[in-house]
């Protein structure tokens, strides 16, 4: 799937539109990334289009100094 829009990559599409129902999903992301990189300031809920009563909690932990070997 090709999009210039990274959102679109998550979107689904529903052939009963009538039903709404919400769904709980957990998704771990390991990011190895160069110093200037800051998850701090990515806005999770826009990139994601979490709207209305829809919600998201986002945990970052920074496991820098853990030794992902022994993990």
């Amino acid at each position: 799937m090709l999009s210039n829009r990274p959102h679109e990559i998550f979107a689904m599409s529903s052939n009963n539109s009538n039903l709404i129902s919400k769904k709980r999903f957990q998704i771990t992301l390991d990011f190895d990334v160069y110093e200037d990189f800051n998850p701090y300031e990515i806005q999770w809920n826009k990139l994601f289009q979490i709207e209305g009563q829809e919600q998201l909690d986002v945990n970052i932990k920074d496991i820098s100094d853990i030794d992902i070997d022994n993990w």
